[in-house]
């Protein structure tokens, strides 16, 4: 799958995706080490003003990596912000986890986990015959990019 465009699958991704079990994931593993940050409650906040903070990471997000000789679009841009969630809370997870959570098709995960292997970004813990379930982790390369992302993210968001 070596030099294979994630673009081309965009026209084929299901934003309706049939799935046993819609649970997102993310949210749950993105709970437990934010839980004990106090939310000012009475401070509200436009969702005008909340789009525009997170059209502003994309703009980020999107700039940085079209430096990148990878092709990363949102979905992939969204499998390694999951991994290093994960790999920060200990949950390990899953392509099928992250079908569900992104709300696409095994097929089309697979295909967006096998391309990020291919790229060096992703890895899967141990070597079995259904991947779907295997725990994927961030690789040290892809680590790097994301965290760099991230760090240019961080004050443009601060910023608003």
């Amino acid at each position: 799958m070596t030099g294979v465009n994630m673009r081309e699958y965009k026209d084929i991704i299901s934003m309706n995706a049939d799935h046993s079990n819609p649970t997102d994931r993310s949210l749950k593993q993105v709970k437990a080490p934010v839980s004990n940050i106090e939310i000012d409650k009475s401070r509200n906040i436009d969702p005008a003003r909340t789009a525009a903070i997170l059209l502003k990471s994309r703009a980020v997000a999107v700039e940085q990596l079209r430096d990148s000789k990878l092709h990363i679009d949102d979905i992939s841009w969204h499998i390694l912000l999951d991994l290093i969630v994960s790999m920060d809370t200990k949950n390990p997870v899953t392509a099928m986890d992250l079908a569900i959570t992104l709300n696409v098709t095994d097929a089309i995960m697979l295909r967006y986990v096998n391309y990020m292997i291919d790229a060096g970004l992703v890895d899967k813990h141990v070597d079995a015959e259904d991947m779907a379930q295997v725990p994927l982790k961030i690789t040290a390369a892809g680590n790097a990019l994301s965290r760099d992302i991230l760090q240019k993210i961080g004050p443009e968001l601060v910023n608003f």
